[in-house]
């Protein structure tokens, strides 16, 4: 039934006030997991605005279809992501994963 379309793998996370350094080594993972099997983007960052309640980060994967995250969630780069985000995050995040469209080009 959703043959051919994208995934977006979001999360809302509540985090504390990162050191530079835990802000580094997420970041420097999040690169290396760009290079997984099936990942067209992935973002970060912090919220800017008033309107996100207790959550002050965003992460955003797209995906190429439903087995790349089925494959990207047990990754072991991203099970490192996790643990360095456990050690950080202040509640449970708030996790979406939708379809979408594929878009006319692989990645972005």
């Amino acid at each position: 039934m959703n043959s051919g379309q994208a995934v977006e793998h979001i999360l809302f996370m509540h985090l504390k006030d990162l050191t530079e350094s835990e802000e580094k080594g997420l970041l420097d993972k999040i690169e290396e997991m760009r290079s997984l099997p099936g990942v067209l983007n992935i973002s970060f960052g912090k919220n800017f605005s008033d309107r996100g309640d207790k959550y002050n980060y965003g992460y955003r994967v797209l995906l190429q279809d439903k087995e790349s995250l089925d494959n990207y969630g047990p990754h072991k780069l991203h099970q490192e992501f996790r643990e360095l985000l456990n050690e950080v995050r202040l509640s449970l995040p708030l996790v979406s994963d939708f379809y979408v469209p594929k878009f006319p080009y692989n990645k972005y």
